[in-house]
């Protein structure tokens, strides 16, 4: 057993009335938490079609829970670029400044000279 492997923690925890272990190197509290949101999502499910199989309640979490994860990742990756985006502006809005600073000096020194 390798060193990375006895470091694993290991969590018992249920899923829609199922119990399963999950190992891995997570907090107590993450697994709690993202246990807890595919439950909810999977009773929601429940109450909106109760004649559903649990395979098919499963399936559907997975694919709401993949929906939020496009749906995140897109906002995400949107963010990023109007990050990038912002950054340049910053950037070109530094060398303005530059330059303005520059010819500012420049009139100043001008002026100077001119008394």
């Amino acid at each position: 057993m390798a060193i990375e492997d006895k470091q694993k923690k290991r969590f018992r925890i249920k899923i829609l009335g199922q119990e399963m272990v999950i190992v891995g190197n997570l907090s107590e509290e993450y697994v709690n938490h993202l246990s807890n949101h595919i439950n909810v999502i999977g009773e929601e499910i429940c109450r909106a079609y109760p004649r559903l199989s649990h395979q098919r309640i499963m399936n559907l979490v997975v694919m709401n829970i993949t929906d939020e994860y496009y749906k995140l990742k897109n906002v995400y990756n949107n963010k990023i670029k109007e990050l990038k985006e912002l950054e340049k502006e910053n950037q070109l809005l530094k060398e303005k400044y530059e330059e303005i600073k520059n010819e500012y000096n420049e009139l100043l020194e001008l002026l100077e000279e001119d008394d």
